[in-house]
């Protein structure tokens, strides 16, 4: 009795095509879609700039982004957002220094996300670390003092980020901290003039106080 193949159908779905198939392997039409199925795994490429690329309809890319079971156009798009404006959080202000020294310790930093009817946004000078909500502040230098400002905002702690370290601030101690204040940046004996603006001396004591934000909340 004669044995009869079953014809293999290639990975690009042409009909006929044998996979291994030297010929096939090297036409146009497998090639490009070796190029589209590359191009699919990258998230933050759309189905229009795909089809752009290679002369073909968004429709098109979006059924061989079906058959080959990956995300829809909606969902890459929005990773393709989530994406850019990661990219800008990372430059923000002090954002280098503050995710590469949770990097060191150990701590997870992400971004804090706020809804609203117009979408979704990163707060401004806002991070989340081991799922604390964290508060940036930054400290400048005014003469041989560190200055600061406080303002009102809702966190769990509040971080200063100045030319000599962090400052690892409770919410419980900035709500007692001066609106403007400026303190010495090395310890001096208290009650000595020149050690601070404030009348307070407990500043140093949060300097890279990072065990406080040890603990995941």
């Amino acid at each position: 009795m004669k044995r009869v193949t079953k014809p293999m159908t290639c990975e690009c779905g042409f009909p006929g095509a044998v996979r291994s198939h030297r010929y096939h392997r090297l036409s146009v039409y497998h090639r490009h879609y070796r190029r589209i199925k590359n191009l699919l795994s990258k998230d933050f490429v759309t189905f229009a700039e795909i089809g752009e690329r290679f002369g073909i309809t968004r429709e098109r890319v979006r059924q061989i982004a079906r058959q080959l079971g990956m995300t829809s156009g909606r969902q890459r798009l929005e990773q393709r957002v989530l994406d850019q404006r990661m990219s800008a959080w990372r430059k923000r202000k002090g954002h280098r220094e503050l995710i590469a020294k949770c990097k060191e310790l150990g701590y997870t930093v992400t971004p804090s996300r706020r809804d609203s009817r117009w979408g979704w946004r990163f707060e401004d000078e806002v991070v989340v670390i081991n799922g604390w909500r964290t508060h940036i502040v930054h400290m400048s230098t005014k003469g041989r003092y560190l200055a600061m400002k406080r303002s009102v905002v809702r966190a769990d702690f509040h971080v200063g980020i100045s030319p000599i370290g962090f400052f690892i601030f409770p919410a419980r101690v900035w709500k007692t901290i001066p609106e403007a204040t400026s303190f010495s940046p090395v310890p001096c004996p208290i009650g000595q003039r020149g050690f601070t603006h404030s009348g307070r001396h407990d500043y140093l004591n949060y300097l890279e106080a990072w065990k406080l934000l040890g603990g995941r909340r």
